[in-house]
């Protein structure tokens, strides 16, 4: 049997549970193989009867004496297996189910495992697995517990698995080199298969599962590393920065930070070099990126190149595109806006500039990647806020140009050292980690939605100053199943209420892109005093008069969101203010909202928000573009991600002779797991 054979090769798949199979996402052999239990039940301790307690889980034996059978109404069938183990006795009971009388018979002495109940001083089992002493396949044993659907029952998955394990061929499931198994002390892939199923002890669990830790970081760091060598046999435009770059440094309006100067000497090295750049530049909110990215951008002007900017919404972009042309004002620079709502003939005249390379820096948003935009030269592609794109949307910037373009992705997220660990095998990472001279901290207020009434007042306090006001909530309209707020509702309250004697504006993300532009507009302008948005307003929106945020519903956000959302404010020299009102008691949401009212450090934030809501909430990496780990845990397994990361490098970079055959097999195994499950790598 092969890995890739279809799971109907399986005794007693039939077409029927390969449909059942189909929804835990099981086709093959391989898959049902890696579909590992989700729990194991420690069966190992036997005990008599006279040392179980009350609805204690737990193994035990007895020799049956009788069958009792009922049916107490209808469609529903009790058989009671009376159980003797010495003078003491039990009851198991058998709900609709009368195998047990065809499988057993009086006199079977038989082991079974449940949860026992003392019921007027005798015991009871409640549908406990059974099977016939010595057998040791339900009890004695560290018993798997899979994840199941409609339809598909444990000891149904157990069957399954046990046969893929007798017949599949395992030399074609081994994917680790030889060298690395012996170099870490690795189990083979049997030893790992059958011991991740069916422990043979805890020890050979342990042993198992480490093997599979390890091959789940070295798998998708391979991924990594082969589409960065890829991206590095291309050949790319080489831009050797004339004098007038550091002329524009010295004449900006304002002075640049040393960790921006630091990320703009590392972009300016590697766009001075034959391979393509392929840069991630990480900066809390506030830090600075944009300049950064103007920066790489008019380098590539001088040089006689093309560049394109792309962000995710079209309020960001033209936010991008006015502070572009204010600030290549006198340069020469042509510089256009391409969105979504751009007018079909503005759209063509457009793509015809950009071809015919009558414009130097294209700012936008997916409209920038359509198949009529052709770049006559372009040299490099900006992508900002690239949480919210993936790398196969990143990849159409440049996918069919003969010469790579260099690739800058900004991020205001702070990305977990962690998940930074995985994905600097893709990119390069640097980090502005500092703030601009002058910037003042904000404010963070955490309080009960029964204070509201409190948060409003502070609201008002600065609007009658003539500063601005956000008020955010998570829903658009009125949910019945969560008692939160919507921002037409919220609109509705306070533009009635609270503030009735002031102008209220609302954005939400169901707003045709014209509408929101004006709305914004009109806040930028000053027309508006409270802005009441949903999360729309997250990115990149810079009005400095804005020195309030108001987080309705708090518990609803992640830090790391919470924390992107608040970066809104403490853009001016005035003092501005955050204020958290959550409903909720939890421990852990106290702990939240203390880490937010005591730093503004969006890196601590991100570790503290991977701790607290853990791997399954935060980490499942499918939210991030990349497939779940089978077993591995970034909180758990960080040394084992610095073994396999080693040695994925090693592997990639050994051009020699001997290596070959085996290197292409185990890359070509890495190619065909990861092409069909990565769609995107996303940094959120």
């Amino acid at each position: 049997m092969r890995p890739g054979d279809s799971i109907m090769y399986v005794k007693g798949v039939g077409e029927k549970k390969a449909l059942k199979y189909k929804k835990l996402n099981i086709e093959t052999v391989e898959e049902l193989l890696y579909h590992f239990p989700a729990r194991y039940e420690d069966r190992t301790v036997v005990k008599r009867f006279d040392e179980i307690a009350n609805d204690e889980k737990v193994c035990s034996y007895g020799t049956i004496v009788n069958f009792e059978k009922s049916t107490p109404k209808r469609n529903m069938t009790i058989v009671k297996v009376v159980v003797r183990q010495g003078s003491e006795g039990a009851f198991l009971t058998i709900f609709n189910n009368e195998y047990v009388k065809d499988k057993f018979s009086v006199g079977d002495k038989i082991s079974f495992y449940g949860k026992a109940k003392k019921v007027f001083g005798r015991l009871e089992f409640n549908a406990p697995d059974i099977e016939k002493f010595g057998e040791n396949s339900l009890t004695n044993t560290i018993y798997p517990v899979y994840n199941l659907t409609h339809g598909l029952s444990n000891p149904e998955i157990h069957k399954s698995v046990k046969d893929a394990l007798a017949k599949i061929s395992y030399r074609e499931m081994e994917h680790i080199p030889s060298e690395f198994l012996e170099k870490h002390h690795i189990c083979p892939v049997e030893y790992a298969l059958r011991n991740i199923h069916f422990p043979s002890g805890v020890d050979a669990l342990k042993i198992a599962r480490f093997r599979f830790i390890y091959q789940d970081f070295f798998m998708l760091q391979l991924y990594l590393l082969m589409m960065k060598k890829f991206a590095q046999r291309h050949s790319t435009y080489r831009i050797t920065p004339p004098e007038q770059l550091s002329a524009f440094i010295s004449e900006l309006p304002f002075e640049l930070t040393s960790a921006q100067k630091r990320v703009m000497e590392e972009i300016r090295r590697d766009m001075d070099m034959d391979v393509p750049m392929q840069r991630l530049v990480q900066g809390d909110v506030g830090s600075g990126k944009t300049i950064v990215a103007f920066y790489s951008a008019y380098n590539a002007f001088l040089s006689g190149c093309q560049s394109t900017l792309m962000v995710p919404t079209e309020i960001l972009a033209k936010q991008h595109y006015q502070s572009a042309v204010e600030l290549f004002r006198n340069t020469g620079m042509r510089i256009r806006l391409l969105t979504g709502s751009t007018t079909k003939k503005e759209k063509e005249k457009i793509y015809n500039e950009i071809s015919s390379h009558e414009c130097d820096l294209v700012i936008g948003t997916h409209a920038i990647i359509q198949d009529q935009v052709s770049f006559a030269k372009l040299a490099l592609a900006i992508t900002d806020e690239q949480h919210r794109f993936g790398v196969r949307q990143r990849n159409s910037l440049y996918s069919g140009y003969e010469i790579m373009p260099h690739v800058l992705v900004m991020t205001a997220t702070p990305i977990p050292r962690t998940l930074s660990m995985i994905i600097q095998g893709d990119l390069d990472v640097s980090l502005i980690d500092e703030m601009p001279k002058g910037r003042k901290p904000i404010e963070t207020i955490a309080i009960r939605d029964t204070l509201r009434k409190n948060a409003y007042e502070r609201c008002i306090d600065e609007i009658d100053r003539g500063r601005q006001v956000y008020v955010v909530c998570p829903l658009v309209e009125e949910s019945e199943d969560l008692d939160i707020k919507s921002a037409q509702e919220l609109f509705d309250e306070l533009s009635q209420n609270q503030f009735s004697r002031y102008r209220v504006g609302l954005l939400h993300g169901k707003m045709r892109p014209g509408e929101k532009a004006e709305i914004m507009k009109a806040f930028e302008e000053r027309r508006t005093d409270v802005l009441i948005s949903t999360t729309v307003i997250e990115v990149g929106i810079n009005v400095p008069n804005a020195t309030v945020m108001v987080i309705e519903d708090a518990q609803r956000f992640g830090l790391s969101q919470l924390h992107q959302l608040r970066g809104r404010v403490g853009r001016g020299t005035q003092e501005s203010f955050c204020i958290l009102i959550y409903s909720g008691n939890s421990d852990i949401l106290k702990q939240r909202m203390k880490i937010m009212t005591e730093t503004n450090n969006g890196f601590i934030i991100s570790e503290k928000d991977l701790l607290l809501r853990g791997p399954g909430e935060m980490f499942g990496l499918r939210q991030h573009g990349l497939p779940e780990f089978r077993i591995a845990d970034l909180t758990k397994h960080m040394n084992v991600l610095y073994l396999a990361q080693e040695d994925a490098r090693q592997l990639i970079d050994d051009e020699s002779d001997q290596r070959s055959s085996e290197k292409e097999k185990v890359l070509a195994r890495v190619r065909e797991r990861f092409e069909k499950e990565i769609k995107t790598i996303a940094l959120n």
